[in-house]
């Protein structure tokens, strides 16, 4: 999938392509003695402009008004900017009939075309494969199909201009249709008609809109085709995967860009909730030397599944907790609230004892867990006055630690299993001593899984790196700082998960 600025940009030349085919278009219509053209040539001509205005008209609409950019709908576009091309094709192939200077121009125009309609099945085929979310297993064997026939019958295409097995142009460069001129449609038709029948097999997945819209696709086409063989002069086919491409855009992608408008209105109101319910990023006690404090979320969707907090249980020990959900978006989110409720509901008296605050959060989980989810979770208590760092871990990262004159190191102890897995699990409570100018780090897996272009994962080494990096400025310098390096890393990448962090300096007792 292309990440958004490369999105970008490929629209804005696929932009310029249509006005620069549009600009050819009109320009090589001008040139012409209309007069010496037939008068079906001429329809073909006019149907074939106006094809290039109109696609590229949509194309930028479709570009500017749909707001989330999906594989199908990026497959649309496509579709649009080859049906673009296939008309530019029709009408060089119409200009250029009957005039011996052009026969290579004209073979090549007649060539392109039909190239053009053997790619438009085929993306028609992967456009309903997207829209449907039918992948991998799901998908089975037909693209492998689809792709083996595109190659086949692109090849005969190829070896036609030597051979002339669909048409060939004459020595008076007039096209001409040979007896197997037919062979050219059964990989078109019977691309169209399998695409229906998987449309019709998965029809379930589909409202009646949709599933109306993809059949018009197919039969519209098709009756144009057929009725463009058996009126030899006229090619419709073209306008009518335009007209079909439109309805299309009407019907699948602007009712869906409202559905998804209201959707992510929905889901904006969910993430500010989620943020609200979250302390501020700074530690919210400026009178408070003893400790400088700063935590920070940034969600893969509109709402995650990860969750820090903190808070003083009394005036001598502060409370620390990083948790990470299992699953994605809402139901994540929701678990999510879940474990934060019992965890704060449990802590202010249970926070001298860790390993029994966890042991009853646990089984509180697994008596309402119906959707088997989990929660991995880091929950330390900081002894103020001593320094004395408490802390237990239901299957978290480690804890990276700094000491005041060495490196961030990982923390490495024996991690008991996630909440809300099995009951009865005995949480172990471990102790570090800080001392002052020492420093704690805590994240979620999104950090060190958070991936590049490459698919290359940031790693444990490229953190550790980073925190001594960035450790000589102030905690949220130190976290602002591994942040920027890993979105430098991830070079555009979609973030595959949340990245929440949570890093505390002890400065000693006040």
């Amino acid at each position: 999938m292309l990440s958004t600025s490369r999105f970008k940009r490929v629209t804005v030349l696929a932009s310029v392509f249509g006005f620069i085919m549009l600009f050819l278009s009109i320009a090589s219509f001008a040139s012409q003695d209309i007069a010496s053209l037939k008068f079906t040539s001429v329809i073909d001509i006019t149907l074939d402009i106006f094809c290039i205005f109109a696609g590229t008209v949509l194309f930028i609409s479709a570009v500017l008004d749909t707001p989330k950019k999906d594989e199908d709908f990026r497959f649309f576009l496509l579709m649009l900017l080859i049906n673009i091309l296939a008309a530019f094709a029709d009408e060089i192939s119409w200009i250029v009939d009957g005039k011996p200077q052009f026969i290579a121009a004209n073979l090549a125009a007649n060539t392109v075309y039909y190239m053009a309609n053997l790619l438009m099945p085929y993306l028609f085929f992967r456009y309903v494969a997207s829209f449907l979310k039918i992948a991998g297993k799901k998908l089975g064997k037909w693209r492998y199909i689809f792709e083996a026939g595109l190659v086949i019958f692109a090849g005969l295409l190829i070896l036609n201009i030597f051979t002339g097995i669909y048409f060939s142009v004459g020595p008076d460069g007039v096209y001409c249709r040979s007896p197997y001129y037919m062979i050219s449609n059964i990989y078109i038709y019977s691309t169209l008609v399998i695409t229906l029948i998987i449309v019709a097999a998965n029809r379930k997945l589909l409202r009646k809109y949709q599933f109306i819209a993809f059949f018009i696709y197919v039969f519209f086409p098709i009756g144009m085709g057929f009725f463009a063989v058996a009126i030899y002069g006229l090619t419709l086919t073209t306008a009518a995967s335009y007209i079909v491409l439109l309805l299309m855009y009407c019907i699948l992608h602007v009712k869906l860009s409202r559905e998804r408008y209201m959707q992510d209105n929905d889901l904006a109101t969910a993430n500010a909730i989620q943020k609200n319910i979250l302390p501020p990023s700074v530690s919210p006690y400026p009178d408070r030397n003893e400790f400088d404090l700063f935590a920070s979320m940034t969600t893969a969707r509109e709402v995650g599944g990860d969750f820090y907090d903190y808070f003083l249980a009394d005036d001598d020990h502060l409370v620390m907790i990083i948790s990470d959900v299992s699953g994605k978006s809402i139901p994540a989110a929701l678990f999510m609230m879940v474990v934060k409720t019992l965890l704060n509901n449990q802590a202010p008296n249970n926070f001298r004892n860790i390993p029994k605050l966890f042991g009853k959060v646990n089984r509180q989980l697994c008596e309402v867990n119906d959707l088997d989810m989990f929660a991995t979770a880091w929950l330390g208590v900081l002894e103020i006055s001593t320094g004395i760092l408490k802390y237990a871990t239901a299957g978290h990262e480690y804890m990276a630690i700094k000491k005041k004159d060495g490196e961030f190191k990982l923390n490495k102890v024996e991690n008991s299993p996630p909440l809300a897995v099995m009951e009865d699990i005995e949480y172990k409570e471990y102790k570090v001593a800080l001392e002052p100018g020492d420093i704690i780090w805590l994240y979620t897996d999104g950090v060190p899984e958070a991936l590049n272009l490459q698919n290359e994962m940031y790693g444990i080494d490229r953190m550790i790196a980073s925190l001594n990096r960035h450790s000589g400025g102030n905690v949220e310098d130190l976290d602002k700082g591994i942040r920027e390096d890993i979105i430098f890393f991830s070079g555009g990448a979609e973030q595959s998960d949340d990245i929440t962090t949570l890093c505390l300096r002890y400065n000693g007792p006040a």
